[in-house]
């Protein structure tokens, strides 16, 4: 017996996959390449280096504050200066200290902290911040066909989860892992620690004149 000759003619190929799941998979696809391991490797990178310099700031901050009043007690300006210069450097040393331990506590549990960022992703379905990130995940593929270090690859994981953050406000109960890493409180970490900077500068150069100050006294 003869098979039916007419089979229908598609117009052309039917893809079975929702609008926003290429872009979702795109991310998803980078997230679950980076890893726990990657997410781990970023913060302990990033928490151990500003720890570092936020006891040193503070520790600055403070020799200049105690140098500078002792120095300067007869001098108003230059006491307000030792306390104004001192007491900012250390204010803003305790404040990223506290940002970072509040990041920190991913690590110990850096697989609920990837898995929730990719929650965050599949909510973001067929939203234009999703395609515009995924966009961009595209773009950057050329460059890391060439293979990335384990650093670079550990920072990028962890820029790319700060990024799904801005497509959706995390939830303080199911996302409580993600809290830490929004764009705004990052925004305010890093301009925390430009002005934590600048502040740790003058508690140097105020330290290094109330010293020099006090030995001429002492002559």
């Amino acid at each position: 017996m003869s098979q039916p000759q007419g089979e229908p003619v598609s117009d052309g190929p039917v893809s079975n996959q929702p609008v926003g799941d290429d872009d979702a998979s795109t991310v998803l696809a980078v997230l679950s390449r980076g890893g726990a391991k990657g997410l781990t490797v970023t913060i302990g990178i990033v928490r151990r280096m500003i720890e570092l310099i936020c006891v040193a700031a503070a520790s600055t901050g403070a020799v200049a504050l105690l140098l500078g009043i002792w120095a300067w007690h007869d001098s108003l300006p230059g006491s307000v200066t030792a306390a104004l210069g001192g007491s900012i450097t250390i204010a803003v040393a305790v404040y990223v200290l506290i940002r970072v331990r509040a990041m920190a506590a991913a690590i110990q549990h850096p697989t609920d902290t990837l898995a929730q960022a990719q929650d965050l992703v599949r909510r973001a379905k067929g939203s234009p911040e999703l395609h515009k990130l995924a966009g961009k995940v595209r773009t950057h593929k050329a460059a890391k066909a060439a293979g990335l270090g384990r650093m670079r690859r550990a920072f990028t994981t962890g820029k790319l989860i700060s990024s799904v953050i801005g497509l959706a406000s995390p939830d303080p109960e199911d996302h409580r892992y993600l809290i830490p890493f929004r764009p705004d409180r990052l925004k305010f970490l890093w301009l925390a620690i430009l002005v934590g900077l600048w502040a740790w500068l003058i508690s140097v150069v105020v330290a290094s004149l109330a010293f020099f100050s006090l030995a001429i006294q002492a002559r």
